[in-house]
């Protein structure tokens, strides 16, 4: 990005890390559920396609019990505004535990994100959230 940011470009950048910076401590999903529609919902991951608040929480706490000390580093992060929708593209790097067997694995993993205003003027919300395939480090 570039040194100049607007306060849409802070905003957008600020988002995308909190995100990370949550789900990096596994925080409670009462704190994740404000970043995510609960109606038009389309998060993809690899391993299952979530549609609403419920299936997020069903997703979180799976995830939960299957790793720990998770850390996402945000490589890239490029993003478009056009009127209500921010179309995000980003490359993260994941590195978790694994709750079974000890192991730490590392993946870089490109995803595209949309998000939606739902006023002018108020904070948005992730509506679609797609997680290509990862890539070993």
């Amino acid at each position: 990005m570039s040194t100049e940011q607007t306060g849409s470009d802070r905003e957008i950048e600020e988002f995308v890390q909190r995100w990370f910076g949550l789900l990096n401590v596994h925080a409670p999903v009462a704190e994740l559920l404000p970043f995510v529609a609960d109606e038009g919902l389309e998060m993809a991951f690899p391993e299952r396609t979530l549609h609403s608040h419920a299936d997020f929480l069903d997703w979180y706490a799976a995830v939960g019990e299957a790793y720990s000390e998770q850390d996402h580093t945000v490589e890239k992060l490029v993003h478009q505004e056009t009127g209500a929708r921010i179309g995000i593209d980003l490359t993260v790097v994941w590195t978790a535990k694994s709750t079974a067997d000890g192991s730490v694995s590392s993946f870089r993993i490109n995803q595209q994100w949309q998000l939606e205003r739902p006023a002018p003027g108020a904070a948005p919300v992730i509506v679609d959230y797609q997680v290509g395939e990862p890539a070993a480090l």
